[in-house]
């Protein structure tokens, strides 16, 4: 399969091909799984499907809620924690919470 798609590089079988429809789909397949979030119960599982990650590969850990990519090196969290909202009538020190959190003061 010398030819591929522009955008993805998806495998694309051409007429000269020998004709493998259950090649041919497996390479697709396993083209576009690479492309897709997956979803896993834990890092184990994780690990144990996706043995050999590609840089940009994207999952979700269903037991902790969390996105994490691979970085090419490591897989790593996608976000940090959300800021936290709170209101009250004094205002927090600085030494409580974290960079982003937001405190309304009324």
């Amino acid at each position: 399969m010398p030819t591929t798609t522009p955008g993805q590089s998806f495998p694309v079988p051409t007429s000269s091909d020998d004709p493998n429809v259950p090649d041919d789909m497996n390479s697709l397949a396993l083209a576009v799984e690479r492309r897709v979030f997956g979803v896993y119960n834990n890092v184990t599982d994780r690990n144990t499907r996706v043995p050999s990650p590609q840089e940009g590969q994207v999952a979700f850990i269903k037991d902790t809620d969390s996105f994490v990519y691979y970085n090419g090196t490591a897989w790593t969290d996608m976000f940090t924690q959300p800021p936290s909202f709170t209101s009250g009538t004094s205002v927090p020190s600085n030494a409580t919470g974290n960079n982003g959190d937001v405190f309304f003061k009324v």
